[in-house]
């Protein structure tokens, strides 16, 4: 959402977890399956220092699997994702994630998260106690975010340090690397090389929200986001395989196979996974945390004062598409864009009701019945008067005998699609982006 968005879920804690987002923040979302699940997964790796195992010829060539248990992840064009179920040290630091890439079950490219903002922050919490003035809870609202903020730049601080010392062991002179055709969407890493076994360990420092190192092969390095087996084909040959996605059931639906849900969990980041998972839909290798860095969000645990627009402009760009955005919602071009195998997101106002009725239809809906929504009444609907809470959903199919959408959220817990009348998303929708040639 727009006033707030998270990433990563516990999974044996989720009725604390809900209790949680209904208290702080009644619009967003439950939280994420990884870190939560990392934190109370029992590794033997969990603290081990798996440097020379990560390094090692053998899980590059394939002779040596991976250590460990792995989480499978939403995968992106030819690539699958795994991440580790464990918090081991590498480079002598403790990681917060680590993430596996493999393209045709081959190693294409290790990621390492160190320190991220995102997952630090969450939402403000925005409880004030009883009896204070608007003027009071503001203070105590930012004392806050600047004691939170305090915390998080000296740990980022001494861990940027302490990897940068412990990296130029393997190489003196690393050179600067840039990712990303697009400037808004550009990152710059720090290359050393590891001449051992020909691997480049990249640094991205995001001062004071991202720290990160990729581990690959010298020559799967590209300077775009968009996956290698993508860049070789035309516009003509990805637009045919983006329609190839598109089902047609006997129910009705026209839908999109394909879209995977990337969950934000407990962070201010709607508006950011549902762009990943279009991103990754389209054959982007972008993930929420760097799109984050990207947008310019502030360590306040709210997405104000971001540049969600000039980012959404900058990920069409990048993926080689260009962006129709609308305010309001239009059916027509929701419809041209999803028989085209194109995602939609739409920005529109929640209510906790509505939500519970889309659910409870959808199972229905899934189970083989026939149960319809009612039109709703004015009164029903979410209000942008009443300044309903704004979120953001990807809409994948339409139904036109139902007159309904079929859209994915990035809440955990929800990856199968769910429904909605048209009169409603026209109602509570304010913006509408739809990508094309």
């Amino acid at each position: 959402m727009l006033q707030g968005h998270f990433h990563w879920c516990v999974r044996h804690h989720m009725k604390m977890a809900f209790f949680m987002w209904a208290l702080i923040a009644p619009l967003q979302a439950l939280p994420n399956a990884v870190l939560g699940a990392l934190a109370e997964h029992d590794s033997p790796l969990n603290g081990e220092d798996l440097t020379t195992v990560l390094l090692a010829s053998g899980i590059w060539d394939g002779s040596e699997a991976l250590p460990g248990e792995w989480e499978a992840d939403a995968g992106i064009a030819n690539v699958s994702s795994a991440y580790l179920m464990a918090r081991p040290k590498v480079f002598g630091i403790q990681a917060l994630l680590v993430r596996a890439s493999k393209r045709k079950g081959q190693l294409e490219e290790l990621q390492i998260t160190f320190a991220d903002a995102g997952s630090f922050f969450g939402y403000l919490d925005r409880r004030i106690p009883d009896g204070m003035s608007a003027e009071q809870a503001e203070t105590l609202l930012q004392e806050r975010v600047e004691q939170r903020k305090i915390q998080f730049e000296k740990f980022y601080g001494s861990t940027a340090a302490e990897l940068v010392g412990n990296l130029k062991m393997f190489d003196e002179t690393p050179r600067d690397f840039k990712r990303g055709r697009t400037r808004g969407l550009r990152a710059i890493y720090r290359q050393f090389e590891y001449k051992e076994s020909g691997l480049l360990i990249e640094l991205l420092e995001a001062k004071d929200r991202l720290l990160r190192v990729r581990l690959r092969k010298r020559e799967t390095v590209t300077k775009s986001w968009l996956d290698a087996s993508l860049e070789e084909l035309g516009t003509r040959d990805r637009l045919k395989a983006l329609s190839a996605k598109v089902t047609r059931t006997d129910r009705g639906d026209v839908v999109l196979n394909g879209v995977e849900v990337v969950p934000q969990g407990y962070r201010p980041y709607c508006g950011l996974n549902t762009l990943v998972m279009v991103a990754r839909y389209l054959g982007l290798h972008l993930d929420e945390d760097w799109l984050a860095v990207a947008g310019k969000f502030k360590n306040t645990g709210s997405a104000a004062g971001s540049d969600m627009l000039g980012l959404y402009s900058s990920v069409a760009r990048e993926a080689r598409f260009n962006l129709n955005r609308v305010s309001d919602y239009d059916h027509e071009i929701v419809r041209r864009s999803i028989r085209a195998g194109m995602p939609v997101i739409v920005w529109r106002r929640w209510d906790r009701q509505r939500d519970r009725l889309h659910s409870q239809i959808s199972r229905e809906f899934e189970k083989g019945e026939d149960q319809r929504f009612e039109r709703p009444s004015e009164e029903e609907m979410p209000s942008k008067k009443k300044r309903s809470p704004l979120h953001a959903s990807v809409i994948v199919g339409y139904n036109d005998e139902r007159r309904e959408i079929v859209f994915l959220e990035s809440w955990e817990g929800l990856s199968k699609p769910r429904r909605m009348l048209v009169n409603e998303i026209s109602h509570t929708a304010d913006l509408t982006f739809s990508f094309r040639p």
